[in-house]
């Protein structure tokens, strides 16, 4: 009997139909292993996440009673309002200006000391860790400051003080793209900021040559740079040769070898690029042979129409025009 069985089973293991059986359960334990690993991972994150917050909540607890003083809106704003002020304006590849020294130097100091240990990180693609700002996780010191950066510098003072600053050239791009939108446009469309995103990059990262997605019209690049970081390790400013419209709304790839170089920006401490998102290139990379414990913290965040405002701009815009700018904004606008 033993050998029949055997010999029976040897049969059946020929027919397709148990193999292909055979097949999806392996596949099915193979997936839940995956999932499994990922859960594990996951959990081994936010218990060393935990123990980080703990521990720094205790250590910084003097720090973050010292706060108040340090962020004092009334000289903040003052200081980058100033820093903005001086700034120059470049038209080449596009408009732009860098602002150095943007924030006074104790706040700057706070910012660098407020960035979340990399675990913080840990939860996005090994290749483009960032954080949402203000991070929902994070020690109470990191979120105090990233909330005064994004709520009190960059929404009640920075992006005013940009816009003035580019009025001319942000008009220009806006009549560029609906000439029906006329002179008074900037009454009818609210631009604002996003809350943006903290950024962390290593070794053998590479953005190639493009343009961010379109909606936002503005984008700024506030450096992280610590004591020892490399300047080198900024961002490239391409012009682009047979220049020509985005499909829509999204990032733009450009095809490098029709872009010449024509900057870069240092990565330099307490700076910040701004730019008009309105044509030519830009990229950034960290070569694979930098050294390992080599880290570019950076924090980005656009400015461009509301909801309301995108509305307002489509329904002027010619068709042939208006199909560039369909996506995802566009439909959350309900066009």
């Amino acid at each position: 009997m033993a050998l029949r069985s055997k010999l029976q089973f040897l049969l059946e293991s020929f027919d397709p139909r148990v193999q292909q059986r055979t097949r999806e359960r392996l596949d099915q334990v193979r997936d839940a292993t995956r999932e499994l690993g990922r859960a594990l991972n996951l959990v081994e994150i936010r218990t060393e996440q935990l123990l980080q917050l703990e521990r720094l909540n205790w250590q910084q607890r003097d720090r973050l009673s010292q706060l108040p003083q340090t962020l004092d809106h009334a000289a903040v704003a003052q200081h980058v309002n100033a820093a903005v002020e001086q700034a120059t304006v470049l038209t080449d590849p596009f408009p732009h200006f860098v602002l150095d020294d943007w924030l006074p130097a104790n706040v700057y100091a706070a910012v660098l000391d407020a960035i979340p240990p990399t675990v913080f990180f840990a939860e996005k693609p090994s290749h483009k860790p960032q954080l949402p700002v203000p991070p929902p996780v994070a020690p109470e010191f990191s979120r105090q400051v990233w909330s005064f950066l994004a709520d009190n510098v960059v929404a009640q003072v920075l992006e005013a003080a940009v816009l003035r600053k580019l009025q001319s050239h942000v008009d220009a791009y806006v009549r560029t793209i609906c000439p029906a939108a006329g002179e008074s446009w900037a009454e009818q469309v609210r631009i604002h900021g996003s809350d943006g995103r903290l950024m962390l990059r290593r070794p053998g990262y590479l953005l190639e040559p493009h343009r961010d997605p379109r909606w936002g019209f503005v984008t700024c690049l506030a450096y992280l740079a610590r004591p020892g970081d490399d300047e080198r390790h900024g961002t490239q400013l391409y012009r682009v040769r047979n220049d020509e419209e985005a499909a829509d709304e999204s990032v733009h790839y450009l095809d490098e070898r029709n872009c010449e170089l024509v900057r870069t920006v240092p990565f330099r401490r307490n700076s910040l690029l701004v730019f008009l998102n309105s044509a030519g290139a830009h990229g950034a990379s960290i070569p694979a042979d930098a050294p390992a414990t080599t880290e570019r913290y950076m924090y980005q965040f656009r400015m461009g129409p509301d909801l309301a405002g995108i509305r307002w701009l489509l329904e002027r815009m010619p068709p042939e025009q208006r199909k560039f700018w369909a996506g995802l904004k566009t439909e959350r606008a309900g066009y």
